[in-house]
């Protein structure tokens, strides 16, 4: 029987060392899940949107960094199990959670989670496994700014195309109704609103293009005195028909500069037509130097009336207009400004001005020597200062 023990003896190491094997592969294996699981939370704390696991009776098995601030819970409250009621009070959240139903939910709420002003929250509520729920949290009170803003765009664009629009249409339907001399008279009104719709077209694709995030500026070497002294040549006329002086002064020749050149046009005819429309008398003066540390430093001065303090700070809104009646007798669409501001960001520069009202005013724009060198202050799209 000795043959038979030793069958036994070698059966029962066998099954030993499977066992051990097994016991082997499941702690490897535990080991990888616990990693994953790791790694998996390291990536869900660096998320700014807020994640949370759920089990079905509510409490809270697992929340990232940004769901405890979105919520305005502190972080020893998420000691233990705690529920989500525990977490925040915020009555819209917590409907949104006992309403799932199932499958993939997500709808915007307005709340004051964390006792905050109102703010735009996104919640998507998804089964995530056996008896829990994946509850995420996105903040989207910047996506609600924009759209306010694109509503407000559409908005202030249709009437601003509208008004010479219909003044145009009046003026046709009584051509055949007039004498020949009021109807000389409604063809060059006519013109005007023309003038002023063309315009229009013109700073909504010049504003489009300079916020555009996907448009970059193509800069190459160029004199920037040649570009300056066109734009002067191109607006000459204007200030002549004022009874204005315009006057430009070149620090220095030959003045070369890496630079978007018709983005560079565009700012400086923006600025001095600006000056011209807003100076009833006196004259424009346009500086162009060097400037320490700089590439080019542009300044346009006037003899106007100045910039009353109040509206200082609006000057560059989209379609803002400190007079808005003089703005349309001179054809002024109120995007001008806005557009020389954006144009200088995307070229790395800053715009600054400076006013006293009754005084006249001075734009002063900066731009770098390099062009993938902004400047301190500039506001470069997607490059945070």
């Amino acid at each position: 029987m000795s043959w038979f023990w030793a069958v036994l003896a070698a059966l029962a190491a066998a099954y030993a060392w499977r066992q051990h094997v097994l016991r082997v592969r499941a702690q490897d294996e535990l080991d990888r899940l616990s990693v994953r699981g790791e790694s998996m939370r390291r990536v869900l704390e660096h998320l700014d949107e807020g994640a949370l696991l759920l089990s079905q009776s509510g409490e809270v098995v697992y929340a990232n960094a940004a769901a405890l601030h979105l919520l305005g819970a502190r972080q020893e409250a998420h000691d233990g199990p705690p529920t989500l009621e525990k977490l925040t009070s915020s009555r819209p959240i917590l409907d949104a959670v006992a309403g799932h139903r199932g499958g993939t939910e997500r709808r915007v709420v307005t709340t004051q989670a964390g006792g905050r002003e109102p703010f735009a929250l996104e919640l998507t509520v998804a089964p995530a496994g056996l008896d829990r729920r994946l509850l995420v949290l996105r903040d989207v009170r910047e996506s609600a700014t924009v759209e306010r803003k694109r509503r407000d765009f559409v908005a202030n664009a249709s009437h601003e195309l509208k008004t010479p629009i219909a003044a145009l249409i009046g003026m046709l339907d009584l051509m055949d109704l007039v004498s020949d001399e009021k109807r000389a008279e409604l063809m060059e009104r006519s013109r005007r609103n023309a003038l002023s719709l063309a315009q229009m077209t013109e700073d909504l694709l010049g504003i489009a293009r300079a916020e555009d995030p996907d448009w970059r500026p193509h800069p190459r070497k160029i004199s920037v005195a040649d570009a300056v002294e066109e734009v002067i040549a191109s607006v000459e006329q204007s200030a002549e028909d004022k009874g204005l002086g315009l006057e430009l002064e070149i620090a220095e020749r030959p003045f070369e500069l890496m630079v978007d050149e018709t983005s560079l046009k565009t700012v400086v005819r923006n600025l001095v037509q600006n000056a011209i429309n807003y100076t009833p008398s006196g004259k424009v003066m346009v500086r162009v130097e060097r400037g320490d540390g700089l590439g080019a430093r542009i300044e346009v001065e006037d003899t106007g009336p100045g910039i009353d303090p109040e509206i200082l700070p609006r000057i560059f809104e989209r379609f803002f207009r400190g007079d808005p009646a003089h703005s349309r007798a001179t054809g002024g669409t109120g995007l001008g400004l806005s557009i020389v501001r954006n144009l200088v960001n995307r070229m790395g520069g800053r715009i600054a001005v400076d006013s006293r009202f009754g005084e006249g005013a001075l734009f002063r724009v900066e731009l770098p020597e390099q062009p993938m060198q902004p400047l301190p202050g500039s506001v470069v799209p997607g490059n945070r200062q």
